[in-house]
């Protein structure tokens, strides 16, 4: 290391000079740095006293060597020191960043009202949009109404104030719809800022009867082929994380794009029922409904629970009736009080005029649709051995057209197994039933498999392919714990006694894993 002279450390000039004399090696003088001590002096002479001070500067050198390749060190340590202080507290401030980012969430339902249920986001209908009419078919979603609008009219619903910012993060748009028309460009919402700049235009739509969504040259379709005046539940994705679009249909995966610039626009009026997709802006026909938006990358799990969970009553305190599924059918029950239950607490049926009702199915059986999947889990702990129903469908709260699904066929005095039972009377018998000991079921049904029993999460028999052939063409009400008299064949027409938890309704055939998860909280 270069030194000045000023330096107190460094040996004056002279004693290099008088070293020289001495052909000591370096390489000794180093291995008996240590080792070496002074000889006391005989005759004082002037080489005696050079000699010592030459080992002397020696001493010294050696010294200062050690001293700085101890500070070195230390500054070293101190250097990394900093660094790793100065990493730890970008990562937590990072960290709490991350933490502390608030999560926007909208929902506007539709049901006769502009306002977003949070309170924040409320618009207004433009050019005489209107709500749908009370309707034995309209909305998917039975209770409340959805949003009716016409293309020929222009009609939407707009939000302008306050701006819904989805710049530069991740989100999650859904939907309810019911397009009258497919073909050609239908937009179902959308907000812009620059028709023609690159990631400042979001449009969401059906192009050519497919979903279409984009951020302008940013764009992703999807792959299913849809039909005109059906229900669609519709999702789109954006990932900033890993900076991916994804549609889904249904509640499936419809496509994926990666490598996707987030979307950039930083004001701009919200309109569901229309989008402006470049230079042009096309209109919807039909019905949407419950919409939803948070500034959140939901997971494919939640998009399918989004789609095809129809209701979900835990039967648990303080609101043992309501809805806890994505969609609020909540119901409505009649002499069942809360007792402990399989998972927190449950409803207890106690024979006639004990029942829980909720209205709002479309697709679970004997409603709108035909022939489409569904499916219907639940604990039951039964206190009674007579034959018995405890699952109905009907066209309406007093009964009017219905039929037993689910109940316990009772064929001696003293036991009873379980049945399951179709439109038109297939019947899948389950075992035996134990008194006062929880029992999970699970009903399932397609076109392909038929009706399926589960039994504590085990496949226990199914009817094979069929065609239930029943369809009220209208929404139903799900019936638990009450008969209504409707014709049945092998299950009884009498009141279930004892406790009935966690039912789940689906719009699909739900797995045979997912039956096993349900009967194993």
């Amino acid at each position: 290391m270069p030194t000045s002279t000023g330096d107190p450390f460094v040996p004056k000039p002279i004693h290099r000079v008088l070293r020289l004399p001495r052909a000591k090696s370096q390489h000794h003088d180093f291995e008996n740095i240590l080792s070496e001590s002074p000889t006391p002096p005989q005759t004082p002479t002037i080489s005696n006293n050079l000699h010592k001070i030459g080992t002397t500067t020696k001493w010294s050198t050696r010294k200062k060597v050690i001293v700085g390749l101890i500070i070195a060190a230390v500054c070293i340590v101190i250097i990394v020191a900093v660094i790793v202080a100065v990493l730890l507290a970008r990562r937590s401030n990072t960290t709490a960043s991350t933490t502390n980012t608030t999560v926007v969430y909208v929902l506007w339902s539709f049901d006769n009202v502009a306002t977003d249920s949070y309170g924040v986001y409320n618009g207004q209908l433009m050019n005489s949009a209107t709500y749908s009419s009370s309707s034995s078919t309209i909305p998917y979603v039975g209770q409340g109404r959805a949003l009716s609008v016409t293309a020929a009219q222009n009609q939407s619903f707009q939000v302008s104030s306050p701006f819904l910012n989805l710049a530069s993060t991740s989100f999650t748009i859904e939907a309810w719809i019911y397009s009258t028309i497919v073909t050609g460009d239908n937009g179902i919402m959308g907000q812009c800022q620059c028709t023609l700049c690159s990631n400042q235009c979001f449009y969401f739509l059906i192009r050519s009867s497919k979903l279409y969504v984009g951020f302008t040259l940013n764009d992703i379709s999807g792959l299913t082929t849809m039909t005109a005046n059906t229900w669609y539940h519709v999702a789109f994705v954006y990932n900033s994380v890993t900076q991916q679009q994804i549609l889904y249909l249904n509640g499936v995966q419809d496509n994926i794009k990666s490598s996707s610039s987030a979307y950039q626009g930083t004001n701009g009026t919200f309109i569901i029922g229309s989008a402006s997709y470049y230079t042009s802006t096309t209109f919807f026909n039909g019905y949407i409904d419950n919409v939803k938006i948070q500034t959140q990358a939901k997971s494919a799990t939640e998009i399918l629970t989004a789609a095809s969970l129809i209701a979900y009553y835990s039967f648990d305190l303080p609101n043992p009736t309501n809805d806890n599924g994505p969609n609020g059918l909540n119901g409505s029950s009649t002499n069942t009080p809360t007792v402990t239950g399989r998972v927190n607490q449950a409803m207890q049926f106690t024979g006639s005029s004990s029942y829980f009702q909720a209205y709002g199915f479309y697709q679970a059986g004997f409603g709108v649709n035909y022939n489409k999947a569904f499916s219907i889990s639940m604990w039951i702990s039964p206190s009674s051995y007579s034959g018995c129903t405890f699952v109905q469908m009907s066209t309406a709260y007093n009964g009017g057209s219905c039929f037993n699904m689910l109940g316990i066929w009772s064929y001696t005095s003293n036991a009873g197994q379980l049945v399951a039972q179709g439109y038109a009377w297939p019947t899948v018998y389950g075992p035996p039933i134990t008194l006062n000991t929880w029992i999970h079921v699970s009903w399932t049904f397609s076109l392909t498999n038929g009706y399926r029993l589960y039994v504590n999460g085990v496949y226990y028999g199914t009817t094979g392919y069929y065609s239930y052939g029943g369809t009220s063409g209208v929404i139903n009400w799900l019936q638990i714990g009450y008969s209504f008299g409707c014709s049945s064949a092998y299950i009884s027409n009498a009141a279930f006694q004892g406790i009935i938890d966690e039912i789940y309704v689906h719009n699909r055939e739900i797995t045979a894993t997912e039956v096993y998860t349900f009967a194993n909280p």
